[in-house]
């Protein structure tokens, strides 16, 4: 049967970004299957080869997960959870890594439930398992009263934080790209997404979790894992960036605030060195940003803002949204519901492409939070 051909509403290109539905040989994208089968790779392989890095050859790497502890019962949010601590380690050539996270599953849960995973980019008191330390940056006590489960790993224990020469965490697992380090090897954020693969790894293991049905969020530079996480690992129902900004939910072109020449001065290791090309250079680029929410097509994909975070530019975050847009009506779905820049506290949340802006700093906090699990109650529960 020959596939129906929908009637794309294309938006006004105001920024002169490329094309979506363009092929690199100049055909033309009209349905869906032109998307998953020719466009999507093509796009996914650009993204790996220019911006982020793609990963070494992990053929000869040999991944364990398991269980290390199980704790239940009063102390543990006053007995509303499971608490289970999970260690992944990757063994290649007699070398050794290891990360833990732990997970929370609602206690009185009578079939599987959808779930969160956080990429928690910050301090070890803004997602502490413990739950000593309580943080609106992962409300853990709210998710699991609203019924999903959650785990959260701190970025730091898988890839570190700074310009250590690819030595440390994951890295150290390949010491002979240390000094023979190609143009597109994988920056620090392919790491970190890597990593949040793993955790759906377990939760495909863990019966009391709905593996069909969980988000991947993160903040900032989390946000830019979590995208980029959501664009490659296509287990993942959903994909939500906070704030994420320049090199991940901002268009380049004509953006405010930082730049990729500011972001590669100081955070270079976060990327494939073949980015460096475009620092002050964005209209050579043969992509932009939206082509990376666009990967997340059919599947959800939500955004945040906030008014006073000039650097990562809101209207250029919205603006990611609204040029990836047409991908979803391949599906024929409806993406984003308006393509006005989203006034503050009020939510777009019909499409399969959701936003809200908020008053407020850079940061993610539980009126984030709430919008988050009150767009994935509509859409993945």
């Amino acid at each position: 049967m020959e596939e129906i051909k929908i009637m794309i509403n294309i938006p006004e290109n105001k920024r002169n970004v490329p094309s979506l539905l363009t092929c690199i040989d100049g055909t033309e994208v009209k349905t869906a299957q032109d998307w998953i089968n020719k466009r999507r790779p093509e796009i996914l392989e650009m993204l790996r080869r220019e911006e982020y890095g793609r990963l070494p050859d992990m053929s000869d790497v040999e991944i364990k997960i398991q269980v290390t502890a199980v704790r239940q019962g009063p102390k543990i949010m006053n007995g509303r959870a499971v608490r289970k601590t999970v260690e992944v380690e990757a063994v290649r050539k007699e070398r050794h890594f290891i990360f833990t996270f732990d997970v929370f599953i609602p206690a009185d849960a009578k079939e599987p439930v959808p779930a969160f995973v956080e990429i928690c980019n910050r301090g070890p008191m803004n997602c502490d398992p413990a739950r000593e330390n309580l943080s609106s940056f992962y409300p853990a006590e709210t998710i699991i009263s609203r019924g999903y489960a959650c785990a959260a790993f701190r970025t730091h224990e898988v890839a570190p934080d700074y310009e250590e020469g690819f030595k440390t965490g994951f890295h150290r697992l390949f010491p002979d790209y240390v000094d023979n380090r190609p143009d597109d090897a994988w920056g620090t954020i392919t790491v970190w997404a890597w990593a949040a693969s793993r955790v759906m790894d377990y939760f495909e293991m863990e019966p009391m979790i709905d593996a069909a049905k969980v988000a991947v969020v993160g903040h900032s530079r989390g946000g830019k894992t979590a995208l980029w996480c959501g664009a490659q690992d296509e287990r993942f129902a959903m994909a939500i960036s906070s704030c994420s900004g320049n090199s991940g939910d901002a268009i380049s072109r004509g953006k405010t605030g930082e730049s990729i020449a500011q972001i590669l001065d100081r955070f270079p290791f976060w990327f494939a060195k073949n980015y460096q090309k475009y620092a002050n250079n964005e209209e050579a680029m043969p992509f932009d940003q939206h082509f990376l929410i666009a990967l997340m097509a059919p599947r959800l994909v939500y955004t945040s803002t906030k008014t006073n975070d000039s650097w990562a530019d809101p209207v250029s975050e919205f603006e990611s949204l609204v040029q990836a847009d047409p991908v979803y009506q391949l599906f024929g779905l409806e993406g984003l519901e308006q393509r006005e820049f989203s006034l503050p506290e009020q939510p777009l949340h019909n499409g399969h492409i959701g936003h809200h802006h908020k008053t407020g700093e850079h940061n993610m906090d539980d009126y984030d939070w709430d919008q988050y699990m009150d767009y994935a109650d509509r859409h993945m529960k």
